[in-house]
């Protein structure tokens, strides 16, 4: 375990994660019925069902496709990590695979995972979980050659957890994620160098994740429950107070300086070079006196291309202040200045198979005290510079680019300006959560109520009419 660890961290920024974005609904019920003797279909697994790919193309191969599938039919350990994965043949001709051949992949951990060849063609195989595997699902190896002569070997599966131990140490604590991610991407790439080839880029990672065989009503109800009690509470905050939450703030000129990661994400706003121009408002959560410390908060708005037309879809991002640790980073932090400060989105977002935050860190070398006035007075002067910046819940934050917020500062005391980032949602990041799912209804609720209140109000044709200004 200690080698595979070692191995993870040297490679675990060379994997390119992105997701899926296909069908997985349609392609995993297509999988056939296995209805061999102790065969674990995934519809008897436990948790979602996960469809994953892991692809790596070889360039300058001195053997053909099918002649890598055969090598690797031979010697499956050849290409395995074999600190944490031994395949061991239980039925079969030794150094040959046929449909029907029976393995037993013996792992760390309280599982050997046997599985039995259920598909095999001159450049592919495909392997079924049997009771007692950690998965219950199917796996497919294959390579391609392209029209430039170069191989793609592609390792795919369909699957879910075997048992609720294993659903805990994938889905929920990500142990046995990662672990599996590891063991992939090296047989990827020795795949390539048993095709004596060079790895063109970095080993990519597709996921996509679907609730298909699990009953959903459950969840539907705790969901509905928990959306119905938040709609009413902010409702009624709404009727006694028109804004309940950020009721006074500053609007600025916002300009996003965005550069990337040393991780690609499939995601455009963390992964682009490029320069957007929105609007960002800044306010006190509670409205407390200045003198006291209060949440801050920091809303974003932009532009973002549609991949079908030259039009531009609305993009929104609400980042409040909290702190910088893994457990910091889900907890608000009241404060009495605006920089140096961190803002947090508190909420996760999914990325292919991880969770992610988003944060925006005001920089230490300017003080500016956490007062509207004196907000108003710093930007005017001089913008205000801070650096955006992405974490998984339990890894590092780094930079993916910089945020200047530059005056003349705005009120939007006669003519709000809401935010409902569930209806305005970034590009290929999914939010990830209970309280994700249910802030929509949330934020529709206040906004209707402080609608219908600004029709009797003395400027009411002043006030944006959509829900969403």
């Amino acid at each position: 375990m200690g080698i595979a660890v070692w191995r993870w961290l040297r490679r675990f920024r060379q994997v390119r994660r992105r997701r899926l974005r296909s069908g997985i609904l349609s392609e995993a019920e297509g999988i056939p019925h296995r209805d061999g003797a102790r065969t674990q279909p995934a519809r008897q697994g436990v948790g979602l069902t996960y469809q994953r790919r892991y692809i790596v193309q070889i360039s300058g191969s001195s053997i053909t496709a099918a002649q890598l599938v055969q090598r690797l039919e031979s010697d499956l350990n050849a290409a395995s990590p074999v600190e944490i994965a031994v395949f061991d043949k239980t039925s079969g001709v030794p150094q040959r695979l046929e449909v029907g051949d029976e393995y037993v992949v013996h792992m760390p951990g309280p599982w050997d995972c046997p599985v039995r060849v259920v598909e095999q063609t001159p450049v592919s195989f495909r392997f079924a979980t049997l009771r007692g595997h950690m998965e219950a699902g199917e796996i497919e190896f294959r390579v391609d050659e392209t029209g430039e002569g170069d191989l793609v070997f592609t390792i795919e599966s369909w699957a879910r957890s075997g048992d609720r131990l294993a659903d805990l140490l994938y889905e929920k604590v990500g142990i046995a994620k990662e672990m599996q991610s590891h063991m992939w991407t090296h047989f990827c790439m020795r795949a390539a160098e048993i095709a004596g080839g060079q790895v063109v880029g970095d080993v990519e990672v597709q996921t996509e994740r679907t609730d298909m065989f699990k009953s959903r009503k459950g969840r539907q109800s705790i969901t509905r429950a928990v959306d119905v009690a938040f709609a009413r509470s902010f409702a009624l905050a709404a009727r006694l107070r028109n804004r309940p939450l950020h009721p006074r703030g500053l609007v600025f000129d916002a300009r996003f300086c965005l550069h990337g990661t040393s991780q690609h994400r499939g995601v455009p706003f963390l992964d682009d070079h490029t320069e957007i121009h929105g609007r960002a408002r800044l306010s006190r959560a509670a409205g407390l006196p200045a003198s006291l410390p209060d949440v801050l908060g920091l809303a974003l708005r932009w532009p973002q291309p549609q991949d079908d037309a030259e039009d531009h879809a609305t993009a929104e991002l609400l980042l409040a202040t909290t702190g910088l640790t893994m457990l910091g980073r889900h907890l608000l932090r009241p404060t009495t200045r605006w920089s140096p400060a961190f803002y947090g989105s508190l909420l996760a977002y999914r990325v292919g198979d991880r969770r992610v935050l988003l944060g925006a860190v005001a920089r230490r070398t300017r003080t500016v005290p956490a007062d509207l006035a004196t907000l108003a007075r710093a930007v005017e002067e001089q913008p205000l510079l801070l650096d955006l910046v992405v974490a998984t819940e339990f890894g590092p934050w780094e930079p993916f680019g910089e945020l200047w917020l530059s005056g003349p500062a705005r009120s939007d005391d006669l003519e709000p300006m809401r935010f409902n980032p569930a209806r305005h949602p970034i590009q290929e990041l999914h939010p990830e959560g209970l309280f994700q799912r249910v802030r929509d209804s949330s934020y529709a609720a206040v906004q209707r109520v402080a609608h219908r209140g600004s029709d009797s109000h003395p400027n009411a044709d002043h006030r944006p009419e959509g829900p969403s200004s």
